[in-house]
Formats: structure tokens, C-alpha cells, sequence
């Protein structure tokens, strides 16, 4: 079976997990979503599955409890404490404790119940008597071509701002329970702190319960890579198109959509706002032709060929007029629909890239040449003068912040550079912005204080930072990261995967891929990567790669732009890359992160 049709089937699998939980009752039944799961499962299964295993009616987990009656109840919630007390007090408000109905109300937590789930009902005496609880991780679902997506939206800040590890055993389960689909690959490298545990983990899986009888692999390699190795990548402006669309629309479980737009004009500080205008369609190149051919262009060449279609549409319109009535009647029988199809598919771009035009258009370029400077490590004066012009112009609170931490991972920034931006930062933002400090330290985008300060005190000495400025630009040389002249750079025919950053950087899990792809030597690519962080290497004897594909499993959110940059990859080398990761992310979710 075709790599892609194998991907695509994965869902099947999850159908069947899922199945199995529904089944344990078999009377009619409702099901409460966290708004969280509603596109993630849409794209698992449809309504008329639901319904063929018993659902009635489906509903989204609010304030107030519809009245259930005699039905069963299914709640699926994220493994939120938050989340778990509030279903589990819509539970009791219902339920009779003296005489509760047996298998009536059940949890299913995505990905799984964490023990202090069951340890909340053992101390309310609802555990198996009153609630079941279920954990359900679907299988990494296919949002495109070559593009895989776990649709965990915690994992960024549970792993590298909260140092929580809880989600680490999922993570290794998925790469394990993969590989009975595609097989083992006999060549793994694993770039980063939780991806070394990840493949640790999933070692002691295959050993523990067995591994695939399949005896070829369809990936020559498997590579795993934290997030924060490669910040970089997240926090640049991107510049293709379904990377823009990431930023402006937010897009979740591969879906853009925009219900409705903006009335008011201005804001609080009143600043105007660009309302976004509304869409809605599924970034497939699979179910949308037009999304194929512009997905990861340079963002300037999409709305020439948007145009270009436009006019095709229009010249089929005109000559379908002057048809005589048997090739009408052909024309509305073969084509019609199929014309239907694409003008509304050309009508959702052209409506996006306005609205990514209208909300960045006024400070991409300036932005462009001042993240362009940084990656060459020069005007670093003019670089903080722009971040000061973006603090009292924009009303983004990311935009300011993303810049902020590209310079702090980038270039070595004073004492006092730091505690001035935080304390405009914060005067523009609000103080409740503090927490986002101590944040960005623990993520190690930003330095730390001294010690036994207590406070958010800027005033003190402050250690060395992670990312010194020679550390940075000595590893990004080493790996050819920054173009040597991006200026070059084609952006309308690229031949370098920087153009995804207007010719400013090359992703990290590009460069990595691509080492491998190229029959590198082993001790090579390490001497490259350990500067960068905890590295482990497996080779079963199957590297130079006997197959040239490459699964990449990014820890902590992947970019559209990344994704961008490995397609242009597959295309000059003639390998296969697909893509997996928790989630597909902006710089905005990492800078941001609570």
C-alpha cells in the first residue's frame, strides 16, 4: 500500500478505539465535547459514525447541564484538571448518590487519565460506581499530505515551560504504535532532552510489548527533535502562504475558519482594527487544488496566481454562454460542479490573502529586513529601536514579544536592555502580563535572574544567557543555516529552503533531513548537532538510508513554514518527508504560552 493511503488510514484505527469505548454502552447516548476536541474530532470521525455506534445528540460542554433523562452520558475532555472538576461537578449535580444508575455517565480523556483523575472520584466515592473513566489517544491524524498532527495543545508549555513529564509516555506510545503501521526504521536520531526520553521510552516499549513484524520500513529514518533546539524557526516572520494563514486565522486541525468579522473599528487604545474577512475551508491539497498549487508559495506570487485563476474562471464563464444547447447540457453534467467547486475554493484564498495583506501588510516588510539584519547579526541599535516602535504602535502583544525573544535567543542582550522592553511591555500590556517573565526563562528564550530573588527584580546581575551571541551564530554557520547573500534567494522559483523566511534562515529539521538524505557520515552530523543539545543516535545498519524517506517527529509544535521548507526538500532531492508534531503552531503559542 501507497506511504499516504497508509497515513490516511490511520483514522480507521482510531475509529476503532473509539468504538470500542462507546460500546460499553449499547443503549442510545449523548456526548458532551470540550470546544477544544470539535475540529480534532471531526477530522477522527463524522456525525453519522457517531451516530451508528448509539450517539443521539451531541453537545458542547458549557455552564449549564442539559437534562439528559434516561440517556447515557459521554463527556470527552483534554486531561485538564480544570477541565475534569467542572464535568465532574455537572455530574453530581445530576446524579442520585444514594441510587445512582449504573453505566450511564462516562469520561474519556484525550490523550489519557492521569492518576490524580482517579484519585478525585476514589475521594468522592464516584470511581466505577457513579463515573468511568477512559483514556483515548487517536492516531496522528492526516491534516495534508505528508503532514501528521497529534492535536495535543499542551504539550509546548507542559514540557518546556512547566518541566512536566507527564505527557512524555503518549508521546513514545504514538512513535511505537506507528511503527505497526509503517514498520521500524533502523536508523533514529534524536535531537534534544525529551526527544533522547521519547526514544529511550519507545525502546523500552518495543522490549516490553513487543515490536512490528513488518520487516521493511517505509522510512529510512526517523528523526526527533525538541522545540526548543530550533526557536528560531517558530519566531521569524514566515512568508509562504499557508504560514500566513497559521498566523492571521489561527488555524486548528488543519481547518481556516472565520464565522464572522469584526464590527468595531477601534480598540481600547484606539488603535484601528483590521477585521479579518470570513472563510472557511480545510488546508487539504488533497480535497482543495487551489490550496495545492498555492500552499507554499512565497506569499507576494499568491495573489498572481489567485488573479490568473480568476480570469480562467471568467473565460469559462463567458464561453459556456455561447454554447448551443448539447454542449450545455454536457457542460452542466461534467463540468459544472467541478467549476462550482474551484470558484469557491478561489473565493475563500482570495478573501484570506486579503485579510493577511490588510493585518500584516503595514509592517511586514520593515519587520522582514529587521529579522533579515538580526540573522546577520548586524544594527542591533536599530533592531531595539524598531522592537520600541512596535511597543507604542501595535496593539498585538505578540508582535513586540516574538521580536523580543528572537533577539534574546539571537544576540546577547544587557541588563538593562531587557528591563527597559519588559517595563514598556508591561506598561502597554498590562501588569498581569508579569507572569509571561518567568515564563519565557523557564523556556529558555530569555536569561535568568539571580538565585534567591524572590521578585521580579531586573535590577539584579544576571547569569550568562543560553544562547550567547557567539554560540548562536557559530552553530547556525557550522549547519549553513543563514544564507551567505539571501538577497539571491529566488522567492518565485526557490532552490533554497530559506525562502520560507524571505532568504534569512533555514530551518533546523530542514538542514538535519537533508544531512541524512545526502549520506553525511554519522560522526559528522554529531559533531554538527551535540553543540545544540542532548543527541542519541541508533543505527541498525541502515544508514547511508536504504529507503529515501524521512519521518520527522517534532516535540513541542511544528511550523507551516518548516513544513514549507521540507516540501522544497522532497522536491530537489526526490525523497519522501512527512511530517509529525503535537500540534502545528506560530511563534505566537510559544511567546505567548501561559
Amino acid at each position: 500500500m501507497d506511504l499516504m493511503k497508509k497515513l490516511s488510514s490511520l483514522q480507521e484505527i482510531s475509529k476503532a478505539q473509539l468504538s470500542k469505548i462507546l460500546c460499553i454502552n449499547p443503549n442510545r447516548k449523548h456526548l458532551i465535547l470540550e470546544p477544544r476536541l470539535i475540529r480534532p474530532l471531526e477530522r477522527v470521525c463524522g456525525v453519522q459514525w457517531l451516530k451508528s455506534f448509539g450517539v443521539d445528540k451531541i453537545f458542547k460542554l458549557e455552564a449549564t447541564t442539559p437534562n439528559f433523562a434516561t440517556n447515557a452520558v459521554f463527556y470527552m475532555i483534554y486531561s485538564e484538571i480544570k477541565t475534569f472538576k467542572r464535568v465532574i461537578d455537572q455530574i453530581r449535580s445530576q446524579v442520585d448518590i444514594e441510587n445512582p444508575t449504573k453505566n450511564k455517565f462516562h469520561v474519556i480523556v484525550v490523550p489519557r487519565a492521569i492518576c490524580i483523575f482517579e484519585e478525585e472520584l476514589e475521594q468522592l466515592g464516584l470511581l466505577y460506581t457513579v463515573i468511568n473513566l477512559h483514556s483515548f489517544q487517536w492516531m496522528p491524524v492526516h491534516l495534508d499530505v505528508g503532514v501528521l498532527s497529534l492535536e495535543l495543545p499542551d504539550v509546548f508549555g507542559s514540557l518546556y515551560i512547566h518541566q512536566n513529564a507527564t505527557n512524555l509516555p503518549t508521546l513514545s506510545k504514538i512513535l511505537w504504535q506507528l511503527c505497526f503501521v509503517v514498520g521500524k526504521s533502523k536508523f533514529i536520531l534524536a535531537l534534544g532532552q525529551y526527544s533522547v526520553a521519547i526514544l529511550q521510552q519507545y525502546e523500552q516499549l518495543c522490549d516490553d510489548r513487543g515490536e512490528t513484524d513488518k520487516i521493511d520500513c517505509d522510512f529510512g529514518a526517523v528523526i526527533v527533535i525538541d522545540r526548543n533546539v530550533d526557536y528560531t524557526s517558530a519566531l521569524l516572520t514566515p512568508g509562504t502562504y499557508s504560514a500566513l494563514l497559521n498566523e492571521v486565522y489561527t488555524c486548528r486541525a488543519g481547518i481556516c475558519e472565520n464565522k464572522e468579522e469584526i464590527t468595531e473599528t477601534l480598540d481600547e487604545k484606539c488603535n484601528p482594527v483590521t477585521s479579518k474577512r470570513v472563510v472557511s475551508f480545510s488546508l487539504d491539497s488533497v480535497q482543495d487544488s487551489v490550496y495545492a498549487d498555492i500552499k507554499n508559495r512565497y506569499f507576494t506570487e499568491v495573489t498572481s496566481v489567485l488573479s490568473h485563476l480568476t480570469k480562467q474562471l471568467k473565460s469559462e464563464t463567458v464561453s459556456s454562454k455561447e454554447m448551443a444547447l448539447d454542449e450545455i447540457k454536457h457542460y452542466v453534467q461534467t463540468k459544472l460542479q467541478a467549476t462550482k467547486t474551484r470558484k469557491k475554493f478561489i473565493t475563500n484564498h482570495l478573501l484570506a490573502a486579503e485579510s493577511i495583506i490588510n493585518i500584516l501588510g503595514h509592517r511586514y516588510e520593515n519587520q522582514k529586513h529587521v529579522e533579515m539584519n538580526i540573522m546577520k547579526d548586524t544594527d542591533k541599535t536599530g533592531s531595539l529601536s524598531f522592537l520600541d516602535e512596535l511597543l507604542v504602535t501595535e496593539n498585538n502583544e505578540y508582535v513586540t514579544l516574538r521580536l523580543f525573544c528572537l533577539l534574546a535567543i539571537t544576540q546577547k542582550l544587557s541588563e538593562s536592555e531587557v528591563k527597559n522592553f519588559w517595563h514598556k511591555y508591561l506598561q502597554q500590556f498590562g501588569f498581569e502580563k508579569g507572569f509571561g517573565f518567568f515564563n519565557l526563562v523557564k523556556a529558555g528564550i530569555i536569561t535568568e535572574p539571580v538565585q534567591g530573588s524572590g521578585t521580579l527584580n531586573l535590577q539584579n546581575k544576571i547569569k550568562l544567557p543560553k544562547f550567547t551571541s557567539s554560540d548562536f551564530y557559530v552553530n547556525t554557520k557550522n549547519l549553513k543555516q543563514v544564507p551567505a547573500d539571501p538577497d539571491k534567494v529566488n522567492l518565485k522559483y526557490p532552490t533554497c529552503a530559506s525562502y520560507v523566511y524571505g532568504g534569512a534562515y533555514i530551518p533546523l529539521i530542514t538542514q538535519v533531513a537533508g544531512m541524512i538524505l545526502n549520506s553525511i557520515p554519522v560522526e559528522d552530523i554529531r559533531s554538527k548537532l551535540e553543540p545544540l543539545g542532548a543527541l542519541s543516535v541508533r543505527n541498525d545498519k541502515g544508514y547511508p538510508l536504504q529507503t529515501r524517506s524521512v519521518l520527522i517527529y517534532v516535540v513541542g509544535g511544528v511550523t507551516y513554514a518548516e513544513i514549507a521548507a521540507c516540501n522544497l526538500l522532497e522536491t530537489l532531492t526526490g525523497a519522501r518527508i512527512c511530517i509529525l508534531s503535537d500540534q502545528v503552531v506560530t511563534g505566537n503559542d510559544l511567546s505567548g504560552k501561559k
